[in-house]
This record gives structure tokens, C-alpha cells and sequence, in this order.
């Protein structure tokens, strides 16, 4: 896939407002706005948090994914560092405690159909949330348990996406600080899902 400065503004546009449906675990908790701040700010500025050591191990880790295929054709001792590199990456991830407690206490519950993408997220919940209501959301997609934790805001009330009376309230809410290299992973995510879709549609028809 070509880099984002490759691209043009179409392709960029398209890209991140590409959407799926996904089956997800989904938690969320209210902030208020010093609250929202703060967590902006220790991202922004490099202040250790459980909030930004995540977000950096998942740019990193999305900045060895470009570096793959950028150095394709590169010396095998570079690619082989590339990848022990991109390894101890995923083990950090995978062995982060605050990640595998977010995690094991997500899949406690009940998970359940949302629409994703790289900008925001459309889900149901049991409670009506306020426009401009500031949101801490973790989200763990049931296909690979891609996870994805970032800060949002509620911009619009909309119809439920499941029927569900424990859940009937929709929402949309935009992703608001959520790191380049977040995104572009999450974006790639997205189409690989989409395709995987694709393909298993072909094999029943066919």
C-alpha cells in the first residue's frame, strides 16, 4: 500500500472515512473537561500515563509496518532487524498489564455490533449521552482483537444499530487525539477486514 504522502487528497479522504461493521467489545466512561485535558496533554507533551505509553507502542509499532514496506527490496540483516524490532514491539503490547486487564474485564461482558473507522465509532449503549460529552473509549474488535483505546466526543445522537432493549440508545461519537500511526493502523485494519469479508462471500456464492 502506498504512504500517506503519496496520496491524494481524495485517496486520504476516502480512506479515512472507509467504515465497517464490526462485532466489538466496547467500554466507555465520562470525562469532564479537565479530565479530557489531562489526558490530551500527557499524549501531547510525553508524560507517562497508561493513556500515552499505549498510543506510543502503537505508533511504533505502526512505524515498522510502513518501514517493511518501504525496505522490501533492503538487505536481509536490515529486514531481519526490522522484524525482531517489530516483535518485541508485539510482545510489549501483548504483555502491557493495564492492557491485559482492560482487556480480560471488556470480554466480561457482552460484545455486540458497532460501525467503525478511522475517524470515529457508531455504537449502542444503555444510557442517552449528551452531544459534546466527552468519552475515554476502549474497543476490542472480536475478528483479531484489534484494540483501540483513545479519547471522543459525542457528536450526534443516532438510531440503534442492534435491537437490543438493554442497549437502546445509539451514538456517534468522533475519535479526537488518536496518533497518525493509530490511525493509519487502524485504517489498514479496516480494508483487511473488509476484504477477508469479501473473499468468504465469493466462496459461498461460488
Amino acid at each position: 500500500m502506498s504512504s500517506d504522502t503519496a496520496m491524494s487528497d481524495g485517496e486520504r479522504t476516502m480512506r479515512r472515512s472507509f467504515r465497517i461493521r464490526e462485532n466489538a467489545f466496547i467500554r466507555y466512561r465520562k470525562l469532564n473537561q479537565q479530565q479530557m485535558d489531562d489526558l490530551l496533554n500527557a499524549r501531547a507533551i510525553g508524560q507517562p500515563s497508561k493513556f500515552r505509553n499505549h498510543a506510543q507502542l502503537v505508533n511504533l509499532e505502526a512505524k515498522f509496518r510502513e518501514a517493511f514496506t518501504l525496505l522490501g527490496q533492503a538487505p536481509a540483516p536490515v529486514r531481519d532487524c526490522l522484524n525482531a524490532l517489530n516483535d518485541k514491539i508485539n510482545l510489549l503490547l501483548e504483555e502491557q498489564p493495564e492492557r491485559q486487564e482492560a482487556m480480560r474485564e471488556m470480554v466480561k461482558g457482552s460484545s455486540y455490533q458497532c460501525e467503525i473507522g478511522a475517524t470515529g465509532i457508531r455504537f449502542d449503549c444503555e444510557e442517552q449521552l449528551e452531544e459534546g460529552q466527552s468519552l475515554f473509549i476502549q474497543v476490542m474488535l472480536i475478528s483479531d482483537r484489534h484494540y483501540l483505546e483513545t479519547t471522543g466526543v459525542v457528536r450526534a445522537e443516532r438510531k440503534p444499530l442492534n435491537d437490543d432493549p438493554m442497549r437502546p440508545y445509539g451514538v456517534g461519537v468522533e475519535f479526537i487525539g488518536l496518533g497518525e500511526g493509530e490511525t493509519e493502523l487502524l485504517i489498514k485494519h479496516l480494508f483487511q477486514r473488509e476484504s477477508e469479508s469479501l473473499r468468504m462471500r465469493r466462496l459461498k456464492v461460488d
